[in-house]
């Protein structure tokens, strides 16, 4: 019996303590002779690694605007948006660079047929993705060609939009 009035007294002491700091944290004040223990603060996380994000599978690396008049188009773009559209190499095709992280570079060009806008994608194998594209509905327009400085291709989706892939 002894120790169940103890067990009883001692639960007492908890609750009473549990209240003075409820009402310490509801009174912003400590109350008087006793110490309240500080709030543990949960460390900041570390900061991000510089670069940018890990992809988990295949990205957006490139739009290009493909014009009839691509000089105009330059123009156009540079004063609407403020770009710095470099077109000084052989091809006379502007680039447009990223203008910080989680932004992409582009380009703005002649057109071979009709006018129109296209983004790319990387991934690990053209071949193995026009042959999947083509089993999904798509058609082949350019097969993967290597112009130097990057491996693309083309295909026209289901809907008739022209999307470009670069290997990588």
């Amino acid at each position: 019996m002894a120790k169940k009035a103890a067990r009883k007294k001692s639960a007492s002491k908890s609750k009473a303590k549990a209240k003075a700091r409820v009402k310490v944290k509801k009174a912003g004040k400590r109350p008087a002779g006793k110490t309240v223990k500080a709030a543990t603060r949960k460390a900041a996380p570390p900061e991000a690694a510089a670069g940018p994000p890990k992809l988990t599978g295949p990205s957006v690396v490139h739009w290009e605007v493909q014009a009839r008049d691509p000089d105009a188009q330059m123009r156009f773009f540079g004063d609407l948006f403020g770009w710095n559209v470099d077109a000084n190499n052989p091809q006379n095709y502007g680039t447009v660079t990223p203008a910080g992280p989680g932004s992409i570079g582009g380009g703005i060009g002649p057109t071979m047929d009709a006018p129109r806008a296209t983004f790319y994608v990387q991934v690990p194998s053209i071949a193995d993705t026009l042959d999947k594209a083509a089993t999904m509905g798509g058609q082949t327009l350019m097969p993967r060609t290597d112009i130097g400085m990057i491996i693309m291709a083309q295909f026209r989706d289901p809907e008739g939009n022209v999307i470009g892939l670069v290997e990588g």
